[in-house]
């Protein structure tokens, strides 16, 4: 521990017990800030996962946090001091200094205004401290240096922008010449949009092509192009040879990986730590996949360029450099549409290679390509028969099935993105996951995706429904949910399925099953009757189509028409299904496709509905297209029943048109991800061409 009583002074002083972090009283914070600058590292690493996890969860500013700045400014300014890079980042975090668009006068919607507050009043109190941030871009420390930097960006002017150039122009380190690059790129960004005046962007990109242009190391050159690239490409540079001679020369150099750091501690940061430790372990040259996702995102929708430089990279005859590509192709394809055939077999091939590390990343990214995955079908299928059975999900090459340290399993992501393509070969992995004491929670999704396909696990599955009762229901319902995408194959299972009614899941199953299921018909006539409408609705369906009887179900689903929003629209998605039948609904359809809802869906549902029921387009497709137009997430349950209008649809050519034309994946946001993201745009785009056709 530091012994200097003038450090932390007036600490205890404060009441931290009347103050609160994420979860209540702040009582800890002072074991913490003294643990910052403790001579342990390991001491260090528990208080900044403190910090991080308590005092600034999340990115969250409390009063705690607003109370810690003092010190931690204290302690920066402090060069004999420990711990002080992560300390100088920590207040860069406090600020959002890391994010372009931080702004002062822009408040989170869902924060509230005391959230705000505090929020506001990091950025002020990061910003007065200018003087200390701007003291330590001469700080021996590396570290402090690029954090200090990057602290300046709270609220950045030309004074700042001079600043950062001069240091770049002494700046010997190259992780920090690189750190002052890209914030020279991104202070170029704000004063092309306005936000930064005073300065003149063109000043700003200079540094960044003397540093592109001179005969320097490779990693700040790199860094250097990709902010080039997103302002403007540089005159008669070809961005990707360029980029690969430069990473060429990175890889080129010699870096033995950095010892472990020679102790653990039971925290997210260290758990992360060693994580990074393990990645690097054996590595002849610097990691660079942080550069190469830089570069590549950069490019934008650049996509062909992307591809092209991503596809040299895995083509590589190094295992790290086919490495590094891994997850920026991930990305790429997440988010842009393109061609990408070649790119994902190349990505398949490293699933053979003897690096565990390799072949573990190619497999990630293969789980949710969805149809995009079929050039590495063949790849992914040899994987599987050279894959151990299961496996700790830490443990080397992807296997069959993943356990986690509670004992939990899971399908590993080979099996789950063949199971996307429906290929075959990937059953008798299904089957032995199903077959063991715990079999993984989520094979049920996978047989489900292979539908029909599935059949011959069909008394397999019902095996599993009777003799492991205490399974986790997640388990059981994502068997239910298999047989009703097998569909009529599944109907040995009845009894089972009967079982579970009035549960919406099983009464789904029995609708997948049609005429064959005819034997629960009272049952779903007694269901029918729930108080409940989630277990009556998807009960009356499941009637009509094992029965075709529509008025046994007609008066279920007119009635529900007159309930909340959700009932309604659930109601008038059946109701489509009767078709004509439900001719008396049409009044109240007809009411409904004008109803007050922000979302779009109840409108759009009654609108599907009335076109089933009417054939009337002239009072329908308006509907449809509003819906769009008013809620983008609607897209694919819009297009999905344009092609039923055909040439009726003449007025949604444009909109198709446009999605065709979009390069970006629909709905995707910069800082979100979701695992269905591929697979539902792909299904849009087949929808749009279904649509186009159709209207011809």
């Amino acid at each position: 521990m530091i012994n200097d009583s003038s450090l932390f002074a007036g600490l205890d002083d404060v009441d931290w017990a009347a103050l609160h972090h994420a979860y209540g009283p702040a009582v800890e914070v002072p074991e913490l800030l003294r643990g910052l600058v403790d001579d342990d590292p390991a001491a260090r690493e528990t208080a900044l996962d403190g910090m991080y996890g308590a005092v600034h969860h999340q990115g969250d500013v409390y009063d705690s946090t607003l109370a810690t700045i003092p010190f931690l400014l204290d302690a920066a300014a402090r060069p004999q001091l420990p711990g002080r890079g992560p300390i100088v980042e920590l207040l860069g975090s406090y600020a959002g200094a890391e994010y372009d668009d931080v702004d002062e006068d822009e408040d989170d919607e869902y924060a509230d205004e005391e959230e705000v507050a505090h929020q506001m009043a990091a950025r002020a109190a990061i910003a007065d401290a200018r003087p200390v941030f701007l003291a330590l871009l001469d700080d021996p420390d590396p570290q402090v240096r690029a954090a200090a930097a990057g602290a300046l960006m709270v609220r950045p002017d030309a004074g700042i922008s001079a600043a950062l150039s001069d240091r770049l122009a002494v700046e010997a380190d190259e992780d920090v010449r690189k750190a002052l690059l890209d914030l020279l790129g991104r202070l170029g960004r704000l004063a092309r949009t306005g936000r930064l005046t005073g300065v003149d962007p063109a000043g700003l990109l200079a540094p960044l092509v003397e540093t592109l242009t001179a005969d320097g190391p490779p990693q700040p050159r790199l860094a250097a192009l990709a902010q080039l690239v997103e302002a403007a490409e540089p005159p008669g540079v070809d961005v990707v040879a360029t980029a690969l001679a430069l990473f060429d020369a990175l890889y080129a150099r010699e870096a033995p990986p950095p010892s472990p750091a020679g102790f653990t501690t039971d925290t997210l940061r260290g758990a992360v730590r060693q994580l990074g430790e393990r990645e690097l372990a054996g590595r002849p040259s610097p990691p660079a996949a942080p550069l190469v996702q830089q570069l590549s995102a950069a490019l934008g929708d650049r996509v062909g360029e992307r591809t092209r430089l991503l596809t040299a990279l895995l083509d590589a005859p190094e295992w790290y450099r086919r490495h590094d590509a891994i997850a920026p192709v991930q990305r790429l394809v997440d988010g842009w549409r393109g061609p990408y055939r070649e790119l994902v077999a190349r990505l398949g091939e490293q699933l053979l290679d003897p690096e565990p590390r390799l072949a573990g990343a190619a497999a990630s990214s293969l789980r949710h390509l969805d149809v995009l995955a079929e050039p590495a079908a063949d790849a992914m299928v040899r994987a599987l028969d050279a894959a151990p059975r299961e496996a700790r999900h830490d443990r080397g090459a992807p296997p069959w099935v993943i356990r986690w340290g509670g004992g939990e399993a899971a399908l590993g992501p080979v099996p789950v993105a063949l199971a996307a393509l429906a290929d075959r070969r990937v059953l008798p992995v299904l089957r032995w996951a199903l077959e063991q004491d715990q079999p993984p929670e989520d094979v049920g999704q996978a047989v489900a995706a292979l539908g029909p396909a599935a059949a011959e696990l069909v008394p397999l599955i019902r095996d599993r429904l009777r003799d492991l009762p205490d399974a986790p229901e997640r388990f059981r319902s994502s068997l239910v949910y298999a047989l009703g995408r097998i569909g009529p194959a599944a109907a040995p299972c009845l009894p089972e399925l009967l079982a579970r009614l009035p549960d919406d899941g099983a009464a789904r199953a029995l609708a997948a099953l049609g005429p064959a299921a005819v034997d629960a018909v009272p049952a779903l006539r007694r269901a029918t009757g729930s108080d409940e409408w989630r277990q009556r609705l998807p009960a009356a369906s499941a009637l009509w189509q094992v029965t075709g009887d529509a008025e046994l179900v007609l008066p279920v689903l007119a009635r529900s028409l007159e309930g909340t929003t959700f009932e309604a629209r659930d109601a008038a998605r059946g109701l489509a299904e009767l078709g004509p039948a439900a001719a008396g609904t049409a009044p109240r359809l007809r009411e409904l496709c004008a109803a007050a809802d922000s979302t779009g869906w109840l409108p759009l549902a009654a609108a599907v509905a009335l076109w089933r029921v009417t054939g009337d387009a002239a009072a329908t497709l308006p509907t449809l297209l509003s819906a769009w137009r008013a809620n983008s997430y609607t897209a694919r349950e819009v297009v999905r029943h344009l092609a039923e209008f055909g040439p009726l649809a003449a007025d949604a050519v444009p909109l198709l048109r446009a999605e065709l034309a979009r390069v970006r994946r629909h709905n995707v946001r910069e800082a979100t991800w979701t695992t269905d993201q591929v697979a539902a745009d792909e299904e849009l785009l087949r929808y749009c061409r279904a649509a186009l056709d159709a209207i011809g």
